[in-house]
């Protein structure tokens, strides 16, 4: 393969991917002698056994075939029987151990389908949202799985064969060479254009995959439209289905006829290649029968040579060719691997410090600056102002004046360009980071549904451990979701969502659920990004109130654009274009007749 760059992705020559399906191989097999290792080293074992016992079963076959004619000439068959046992032997025992090898071979696809999607899952969960937001590393993703895991299914289950097929090669020519180690040079040399042109032909498929990542990815957003109720029923309601279909087929066929051009190339090489090992093979032939014609070789060995010959040939074709097909699926291994060990953009420390709150934490904003990577605007400038103890943040200001932000490096999805955030005067880099999440309650505007009973999808991080019951119903209280829940059949077992049978929501009761959800996490402090945007005014009123009214254990930040409830906060901080322009209690902006009184002011003449 050539080093060609395609959209930012370069190909690897043919030496370089042959190192790294060694070092592919090597890992993988690793992972499975780790999660599995008596299963593997069974099937590594019995696929040993059933390379090797075809050539000695060839062997076997060309001693009985000498043996009958030694009998026939004195006249005494039972002297071949002896060899006649032996191959039956030989001949039967490849046929047990395929069956055991298929039963096990199933086995452990299985397993490594579990393990490795588990892996990859795990992996993908634990990257930084920033690395989310950049469409090279979606790119990456992309090409990485856009086969899901079984490029490294293949891998194993490729390199089985070939150790199977490997082991026959070597056995078969040491036992023949000893009669005429040219013809099986010839075969295996002939049979290399093969292998150079699955090869080459796996290099362009991965590179025309590697050109189109974004575009592939382009075209699985759009098939969500069909997919996805909401989206379904958007699209309907402007009449854009017809644009998205032939978006996607504007895709599938460019895609398609790169593969297919690539598959031509592939279909006229492969057939001159076949024809050049075929011609090995006849000249291979011809040499054996003029040996035995000469009376070199006995009859018996002339069978063995010409099974061995013919096992030989295709054992090398099809080792070339699963090795070819290997080096293309590597390509896509190795994509998943760099994945793998894929680093995280943020630097967590070493030796994290662990929190333990026994109330509230202080919290500083010291000088923070942060821009979004690839931008040239300050998202925040200069941001300080201290969360003490037990306070309620009140966060105000236009669209992009750079609230979410402030949440953003808060939770530690960025960290600050200049400046440090403190949690009780250590550096949040410093913080063991998921030990800091354990006390947050959060509610973002872009808030996740879940499709699990009312119990989960409050106490969504006790799923697998103990839910107290005691504080998801107090949660459900404080967002008035229990207003609902307990008019249901099932009350907090009853499944939300209609996809797996249960009752299908309004978007004010999925955002009392998440209310719910930050209210029963947030035992010490609690982020909410626009709590009440499609919540009822009574029930809006009840949430506001139960903010308002938190211990001086719990601390929060509220970001609302309803100046009647932003008014109840102890601070009050004003954003305009990432910088902080006003700060202080409600009453006091409103006599300072600045942004925030003007946008109050407004708001209220509006109301009334």
């Amino acid at each position: 393969m050539e080093n060609v760059n395609l959209d930012g992705v370069k190909s690897k020559n043919s030496l370089e991917n042959f190192k790294d399906l060694f070092r592919n191989t090597g890992r993988v097999f690793k992972i499975l002698l780790q999660n599995m290792p008596w299963l593997f080293s069974v099937m590594v074992f019995l696929t040993i056994i059933i390379g090797v016992v075809p050539v000695f079963s060839a062997q076997a076959l060309g001693a009985l075939i000498d043996k009958i004619i030694e009998g026939v000439k004195a006249q005494d068959v039972s002297v071949a029987y002896p060899a006649l046992i032996l191959f039956a032997i030989l001949t039967a025992v490849p046929t047990v151990i395929r069956n055991v090898i298929s039963f096990l071979d199933r086995h452990l696809f299985l397993r490594m389908q579990d393990l490795f999607e588990l892996m990859a899952l795990k992996k993908r969960g634990a990257f930084d949202i920033a690395q989310y937001e950049d469409p090279k590393f979606q790119d990456r993703l992309q090409r990485a799985f856009n086969n899901g895991i079984y490029p490294l299914i293949n891998i194993v289950e490729n390199q089985l064969q070939n150790l199977e097929v490997f082991c026959g090669i070597i056995v078969g020519a040491i036992a023949a060479a000893t009669i005429d180690w040219r013809v099986f040079v010839l075969v295996f040399v002939t049979a290399i254009p093969d292998f150079w042109v699955e090869i080459k032909h796996g290099g362009r498929l991965w590179g025309i995959w590697a050109k189109n990542s974004a575009e592939q990815r382009r075209s699985q957003d759009l098939r969500r439209f069909f997919t996805n109720k909401i989206s379904v029923i958007d699209s309907r309601l402007y009449q854009a289905g017809g644009k998205f279909l032939a978006d996607i087929k504007r895709i599938f066929e460019g895609f398609t006829n790169e593969q297919l051009s690539a598959e031509h190339w592939k279909t006229i090489m492969k057939t001159g290649a076949s024809i050049f090992a075929a011609l090995g093979l006849f000249v291979g032939t011809a040499m054996i029968i003029n040996e035995a014609v000469a009376g070199v070789i006995a009859i018996g060995t002339v069978v063995f040579v010409f099974q061995t010959l013919n096992r030989v040939s295709g054992w090398t074709s099809s080792m070339l060719s699963s090795t070819a097909r290997l080096l293309e699926r590597n390509l896509y291994a190795t994509d998943i691997f760099s994945i793998f060990d894929e680093k995280t953009v943020l630097e967590y420390s070493q030796n994290p410090k662990k929190l333990s709150f026994d109330s509230a934490p202080t919290v500083a904003f010291e000088e923070v600056c942060f821009k979004y990577p690839g931008q040239n605007k300050w998202a925040l400038q200069n941001i300080s102002f201290i969360i003490k103890p037990g306070q309620k943040i009140g966060l105000v200001g236009n669209n992009a004046a750079g609230k979410s932000t402030l949440v953003r490096l808060l939770l530690r999805i960025h960290d600050p360009i200049e400046g440090r955030i403190t949690v009780n005067g250590i550096d949040l880099k410093e913080v063991d980071i998921e030990e800091w999440w354990k006390y947050l309650g959060v509610l973002l505007q872009d808030f996740t549904t879940y499709n699990f009973t009312a119990k989960e999808s409050i106490a969504v991080g006790d799923i697998s451990g103990n839910v107290d019951m005691d504080t998801v119903e107090s949660s459900a209280r404080k967002s008035t979701s229990a207003e609902f829940i307990e008019e249901l059949e099932d009350k907090y077992e009853h499944m939300i969502g209609v996809e797996f049978g249960g009752i299908e929501p309004s978007k004010g009761q999925r955002q009392k659920l998440a209310i719910a959800r930050a209210f029963y996490k947030g035992k010490r402090f609690l982020i909410l990004d626009e709590p009440t945007a499609s919540i009822d005014a009574d029930s809006a009123e009840i949430i506001f109130s139960e903010i308002e009214n938190l211990p001086e254990t719990v601390s929060a930040i509220l970001i609302s654009h309803n100046f009647a409830t932003i008014k109840r906060a102890d601070e009050i901080i004003v954003l305009h274009e990432g910088k902080i322009v006003e700060k202080g209690k409600h009453q006091e902006l409103l006599d300072l007749g600045g942004r925030y009184a003007s946008a109050y002011t407004k708001q209220k003449k509006d109301f009334e």
